[in-house]
């Protein structure tokens, strides 16, 4: 998977993974998931970064954000992991990680991949079998995307707006909502590795410009992800070497992503 340190670039919105550290549900509890929508609200703040989408899970999260500034994504992953782990390790007695290092991140194009990507993150919960509708899971960016969310909110609404070409607020709501039911009725819900697994996700001529935009670009692979033209850019494994710092690909985590 992308490791975030070494890809994050300006300009592009990331869909971020984060897990904790050996799969360990350390945000089991609804005051854990609490605290980190706490910290994740307090970050965006203090960094000004636009997040678009979000899912916590019991085991790890899904942040979907624009990059106004690379340093500034990686500043607010820094301050809400660890804002989280610091508190969580006082009042459980903790010691050692919380979270697994680094994140993983996967560029998702402006437009229809980003509003299926949004619907993607805010269905994890379904998937895992978890709720039956993801607005029984309030840890998640759902009820910001259907305006039933009006305090405390973490979306940048308008930004996202902007990079869906959409005229406002009721037109996001219909496209979010309506793929959301098309989902559910159709019981689309099975897991898409791409949008945890690619570099990046979009259409032919988008994975091919950040392809560019990389090095090692020969260590490139491209998949046709669906039947309208969107494809997935991968980056090939790489032996280990201790030289290098390039590490195996991790084992998938077993349950929905």
């Amino acid at each position: 998977m992308p490791r975030a340190s070494r890809y994050l670039r300006t300009g592009y919105t990331y869909h971020l993974t984060h897990r904790c550290h050996d799969r360990r549900f350390l945000l089991k509890f609804a005051k854990d998931r609490d605290t980190y929508r706490k910290w994740l609200r307090e970050a965006t703040a203090r960094t000004g970064v636009p997040v678009y989408g979000y899912c916590i899970t019991c085991n790890h999260v899904h942040i979907v954000a624009h990059a106004n500034k690379a340093s500034g994504v990686g500043a607010m992953m820094q301050l809400v992991a660890g804002a989280y782990g610091q508190q969580l390790n006082r009042r459980k007695g903790f010691e050692g990680s919380v979270w697994e290092h680094p994140y993983q991140c996967t560029i998702i194009q402006d437009g229809q991949h980003l509003i299926n990507c949004l619907r993607y993150v805010s269905l994890n919960m379904v998937r895992a079998g978890i709720v039956e509708h993801p607005s029984e899971w309030r840890w998640s960016g759902h009820d910001e995307l259907t305006g039933d969310r009006s305090r405390y909110t973490i979306l940048a609404l308008d930004s996202l707006i902007e990079r869906l070409s959409l005229n406002g607020v009721s037109d996001l709501k219909r496209i979010y909502d309506d793929g959301i039911e098309v989902a559910l009725n159709r019981r689309e819900l099975k897991r898409s590795p791409e949008w945890t697994e690619s570099l990046a996700v979009g259409d032919q001529v988008f994975v091919e410009r950040v392809a560019r935009d990389y090095e090692r670009r020969s260590e490139f692979s491209y998949s046709q992800i669906d039947s309208n033209g969107g494809m997935s850019l991968k980056e090939e494994s790489v032996a280990y070497n201790p030289l290098s710092g390039v590490k195996p690909a991790p084992k998938k985590d077993i349950g929905a992503l």
